[in-house]
């Protein structure tokens, strides 16, 4: 028997997770899409992937799932207010807000982030009430700083032990 929804919430409690912003140009309208995730994941060295997990429900999953590219946005410990915005479900949350744009594949990205990552889209698997997203990636560039880390539902930084 399946645990229950309240057990299996305290499991995702339990799981930190580096906070990253997952934007899109969307394919109709080209406005800026984004999303707050914090279930980024290097999958491959060979090729270089990268995933991530979606809700089917979330306003942003047409724009991604219809999108063949998708910039990856790893926040640093000062970038709380990005994770907040575009973790709102409104729809106008990138309104006004700048983003640079890739260098290979012109997709927007989050400025100032630890990590800028370029991907195209190469496989979308649905489970359950999400999709898993793979990227491979074109272009990376990354600057040292503390990460934002989200845990028990609160934003933090690490310290080593």
């Amino acid at each position: 028997m399946p645990v229950s929804a309240d057990q299996y919430r305290q499991i995702g409690r339990a799981c930190a997770g580096a906070v990253s912003v997952i934007t899109v140009l969307d394919q109709a309208s080209s406005a800026v899409v984004a999303l707050t995730v914090s279930s980024l994941v290097t999958l491959s060295f060979d090729p270089p992937l990268v995933m991530f997990a979606i809700q089917k429900n979330a306003s942003s999953f047409p724009s991604i799932i219809a999108s063949k590219t998708f910039g990856v946005s790893v926040l640093g410990h000062s970038q709380m207010e990005a994770a907040q915005r575009f973790a709102a479900r409104d729809p106008h949350k990138t309104a006004g807000v700048q983003f640079d744009r890739g260098q290979v594949l012109n997709v927007p990205l989050v400025p100032d982030s630890l990590a800028r990552i370029e991907c195209l889209t190469q496989q979308i698997v649905t489970s359950g009430d999400h999709s898993i997203i793979v990227g491979q990636v074109e272009s990376a560039v990354t600057q040292d700083g503390q990460p934002l880390l989200y845990f028990a539902r609160q934003y933090g930084s690490f310290r080593p032990l």
